[in-house]
């Protein structure tokens, strides 16, 4: 057996000892999948509810009410921003050691 061989089979060992889990979840969720597709064959299919067709005698339902909403704010974006004078700008002066 060369050496690369050899080599190969150690990292594919240790691949598989890392990923136990893997096995389980491949066959339990194929077991599921089948499972689904069997039920869905071999069940009915569902009779619509008394709530799928709308009722002729029944209004249909609107809501409205008296409560107005805050007023629509515009943002004009096309305007430069406000720039404010150079007096108004302050350095705080942090001293330092050899101050």
């Amino acid at each position: 057996m060369s050496r690369r061989s050899a080599m190969f089979m150690r990292a594919s060992q240790s691949t598989e000892s890392a990923f136990p889990w893997r096995g389980y979840f491949v066959s339990a969720g194929g077991a599921l999948v089948c499972l689904l597709w069997l039920t869905n064959w071999v069940l009915p299919a569902q009779v619509p509810g008394r709530f799928s067709e709308p009722d002729p005698a029944r209004p249909p339902i609107r809501i409205h009410s008296d409560v107005k909403g805050p007023e629509r704010v515009v943002i004009d974006t096309n305007q430069p921003l406000p720039t404010l004078p150079d007096k108004e700008i302050v350095v705080a002066h942090t001293p330092v050691a050899g101050d």
